[in-house]
């Protein structure tokens, strides 16, 4: 009995320590049409130093699963969340309708997409253990 309470109390230690290790990022998706196209990925690129790769929603589910990157894409809401490792990331999306367009969170998104809105300069999202980071709105595909 004690060797059972044993290991269900590491089991919830394990759960519990991996938990607190991951965050969320959730919010908005933006495109310049009517909607979202359907085929639009997610990114996510870690600033770190010694950063894993750029982790994108279109990807194995077995590489995204090893890294602790979940996404989850509304196209309908037009919204997104994406859980990962606590880190400082850059979010940005892409479609197929804008080859080689890396659509970032950047000053403009954060700005309002308004005309007095100068900057573009993608900007790093950080994201602490077990905390959501919300509103963050991905997409400026305009030029």
């Amino acid at each position: 009995m004690k060797s059972l309470i044993l290991l269900v109390s590491i089991t919830i230690a394990v759960s519990v320590s991996a938990f607190s290790q991951t965050g969320k990022i959730t919010g908005k998706l933006t495109y310049p049409s009517d909607g979202i196209p359907t085929d639009m990925v997610l990114c996510v690129k870690n600033t770190g130093l010694y950063a894993e790769p750029t982790f994108c929603s279109n990807e194995r589910a077995t590489r995204l699963r090893k890294a602790k990157v979940v996404f989850k894409l509304n196209y309908r809401r037009a919204s997104y969340e994406v859980s990962l490792p606590a880190g400082t990331y850059y979010l940005y999306a892409m479609t197929s309708e804008m080859p080689g367009v890396k659509a970032y969170y950047d000053e403009l998104m954060k700005c309002g997409v308004k005309i007095e809105c100068k900057s573009k300069r993608p900007i790093a999202v950080k994201v602490e253990p077990g905390q959501n980071v919300r509103g963050i709105t991905v997409g400026d595909f305009w030029d």
